[in-house]
């Protein structure tokens, strides 16, 4: 079997969560919204698992919103810029993930400015958001961990540069942050980065794919559909109940083992990887390391690792069907291009046997070497 490091594009449901799918699909199976005993008590599992992720976040059940994952909860929330009879400004990092990026056009059409900071190593820094930040500002996004190459945004310092900027203007600034890559795997705490929303996908951290959540304190987001009013009206269509009940099952499994095993393997990649890390080693998720085989292209390299029986990824697999791929992520921390057209990302989980990723290493050295002989 393939060994699989390809873990920040989507990881394996857990046992638990798969067991916990399976049941509530055949004994939970009614819709949370009918008006039987059955719907009832299926209303009920909803909203005690809501409850809970609440309690693990420590933040209140009214602020959660279940969703199809993180690129509908983004979309959720700058799709709710396009009913503002105001447009302004809004902030961008030009690292963020496809479902940001692409809202550039046409938030620009509908009269906003878009403002796109780049991350000189992969960090948007306070006095650049600062610098950025007028009185026509309406909103700022900036994520949390980047899905190329791990780097860690100091959202709760980027926020206070905007709560500041918002005392002396008189008006609010939405902060909204893509939290996808950062949930169970590094310290997450919600009330202290003040944000006004979040994102999240239970895909990430051992879930079933095709559910997660948007943390929101703006009960007036606007709801991409209409519908039924589920979620307290913010997105219809029947829940999920199977899926939301196992993404809060591989929540409680893995929110709180630590990252000791991927520290480790990290580390030891780092040692010994041949090829040039682009992946920060300060302020850098250890789940993920982004490496170039420059001059030689990704794709290509990639494929010789796969034929090996080792899966990784070059660049975001989001955007794989967009040309350019994790390329403009790169180039815009100041990567130059034919390195960025050479990176090669690799993803630990909590589970990776550091054997496999010792394997995983000799047999990069290995291909690398003779490519460039």
């Amino acid at each position: 079997m393939a060994k699989y490091f390809d873990n920040a594009a989507t990881t394996i449901i857990s046992k638990k969560a798969l067991e916990a799918y399976n049941n509530i699909s055949l004994n939970y199976f009614a819709n949370p919204s009918a008006n039987h005993s059955l719907g009832q008590e299926c209303k009920s599992v909803l909203e005690e698992n809501r409850l809970i992720i609440a309690n693990l976040l420590k933040v209140t059940p009214n602020t959660i919103y279940f969703t199809s994952g993180g690129t509908e909860s983004n979309s959720i929330i700058l799709s709710s810029l396009l009913w503002s009879k105001s447009p302004g400004e809004i902030i961008i990092g030009k690292t963020e993930h496809s479902s940001i990026l692409n809202f550039e056009r046409i938030l620009s059409e509908k009269g906003y400015k878009v403002i796109t900071l780049n991350a000189p190593n992969g960090f948007i820094s306070k006095e650049l958001l600062k610098k950025k930040l007028t009185n026509k500002t309406r909103m700022v996004v900036i994520q949390t961990v980047n899905n190329v190459t791990g780097s860690i945004n100091d959202i709760e310092n980027l926020v206070k540069v905007v709560r500041d900027k918002e005392k002396e203007i008189g008006r609010k600034i939405y902060f909204h942050t893509d939290a996808v890559q950062a949930l169970t795997k590094i310290d997450l705490d919600l009330n202290k980065f003040d944000v006004d929303s979040a994102s999240f996908s239970a895909h990430k951290f051992h879930g079933p794919r095709g559910i997660g959540f948007l943390y929101s304190k703006n009960p007036n987001v606007q709801p991409l559909s209409r519908g039924g009013g589920q979620e307290r009206g913010l997105r219809a269509g029947t829940e999920n109940l199977a899926a939301i009940v196992a993404m809060r099952v591989a929540l409680e499994e893995y929110l709180f083992i630590k990252n000791d095993n991927v520290i480790e393997i990290n580390k030891y990649v780092r040692e010994n990887l041949k090829p040039q890390i682009i992946s920060p080693n300060s302020n850098g998720s250890p789940f993920i390391i982004n490496f170039s085989v420059s001059p030689f292209p990704s794709e290509v390299f990639t494929r010789m690792l796969n034929d090996e029986g080792f899966i990784v990824s070059s660049g975001s697999a989001c955007s794989n069907n967009v040309k350019n791929k994790g390329e403009n992520v790169l180039i815009a921390m100041n990567i130059k291009p034919n390195v960025a057209k050479s990176s090669v990302r690799i993803s630990f989980n909590k589970n990776t046997d550091i054997n496999d990723a010792i394997s995983l290493v000799k047999k990069i050295n290995s291909l690398y070497d003779t490519l460039i002989r």
